[in-house]
């Protein structure tokens, strides 16, 4: 049942403190990787019974439990407010636009089943019961334009105009939080889709050769239409657009040159757009860290409370493969940004 707002306020930052006092992210999330099964990661993190699945479908039904856990206790601290933030909307529609790609993709190869969805009930924008009409799991939605497509090319075009439609949604949901926090939320979110942006840029280059103006027609501009250059959000990928990827010379001075893979000279050297999206999850989440406490009883708390359990949900996730893999655990710890290397 909802509450007035500044009861909910309270009440809402006192739960979420508490939440967040035993989530294994930063430091903490080391003792997801100190376990020899996926059962024992399994009684760790959920303190209940095993399921009763095959051993090959165990991975897959843990992260499913640790995805709704996520959900279900943002939902909980959600439901105390008679009227969710644009902004609340926006994080959860996240994985309506996610879902959409799956059913998309599984549509053009004519599967007859289903894919597996992240639930966000009741704040789906689509009618997943509608499979395999396309059409119809969109219609009456934001995303209605998205109505079936006859082609693999056609879906990546498909796919990006997503992307570019959530990242517009995310940073419009942005501009219009409280004026008290407005201004923090949007560096926090600003520098996250920034470097997304430098990123998908980096590995646009790296792994498929593309130029520049191929480059600048993929990237998520915070005006679609527009599409500027000095777009906010697009900036700094457009500065590094002119940096020869294989020249740390032409990086070292770069304002996040802490997030660059390691340099040796006189060994070869190209940026590595995987190394830094990695490198900086515990910036990210420090961050959000720093400002659910500057900002109690707040959306900032509930977008930052978001963004500090997504990563733990990642990290139970990272843990999860790790283990089905055997991976090397130092390598894994690097990947989910528990191990940090500073470059220099």
């Amino acid at each position: 049942m909802a509450m007035d707002k500044s009861a909910a306020d309270s009440y809402v930052y006192a739960r979420a403190s508490g939440i967040l006092a035993s989530s294994y992210v930063g430091q903490r999330a080391r003792q997801l990787f100190s376990f020899n099964s996926l059962q024992e990661l399994w009684s760790f993190v959920f303190k209940k019974e095993l399921p009763v699945v095959p051993e090959a479908l165990f991975a897959k039904k843990l992260e499913e439990e640790a995805f709704d856990a996520f959900i279900s206790q943002f939902r909980e601290l959600c439901a105390n407010y008679a009227k969710p933030d644009p902004l609340v909307n926006a994080l959860l529609h996240k994985y309506d636009y996610e879902n959409l790609k799956a059913f998309g993709a599984a549509a053009v190869m004519g599967e007859k089943n289903p894919p597996s969805i992240k639930k966000i009930t009741p704040f789906n924008l689509l009618d997943y019961s509608k499979w395999p009409n396309i059409k119809q799991i969109t219609e009456n939605s934001p995303l209605s334009w998205y109505n079936g497509m006859d082609s693999l090319a056609e879906q990546f075009d498909k796919n990006y105009r997503l992307d570019c439609q959530y990242t517009q949604e995310l940073w419009e949901a942005v501009m219009a939080s409280p004026a008290v926090c407005r201004a923090s939320i949007r560096r926090l979110v600003g520098q996250k889709l920034s470097l997304d942006n430098v990123v998908w840029a980096l590995r646009l280059r790296v792994y498929y050769n593309m130029t520049r103006e191929q480059i600048l027609g993929l990237l998520a501009y915070s005006d679609s239409d527009a599409r500027s250059v000095n777009d906010v959000l697009v900036s700094e990928a457009v500065k590094t657009l002119d940096w020869d990827v294989n020249d740390y010379g032409k990086w070292k001075n770069w304002k996040h040159r802490d997030l660059l893979n390691p340099y040796e000279e006189g060994v070869a050297w190209t940026a590595d757009p995987g190394w830094i999206a990695n490198a900086y999850k515990p910036v990210y989440v420090r961050n959000a860290f720093r400002l659910f406490h500057m900002y109690p009883g707040s959306v900032c708390s509930l977008l930052c409370w978001f963004i500090i359990k997504r990563n733990e949900y990642e990290n139970i996730i990272t843990a999860a493969e790790s283990l089905r893999l055997g991976a090397d655990s130092a390598a894994v710890e690097r990947i989910s940004g528990i191990s940090e290397v500073k470059n220099g």
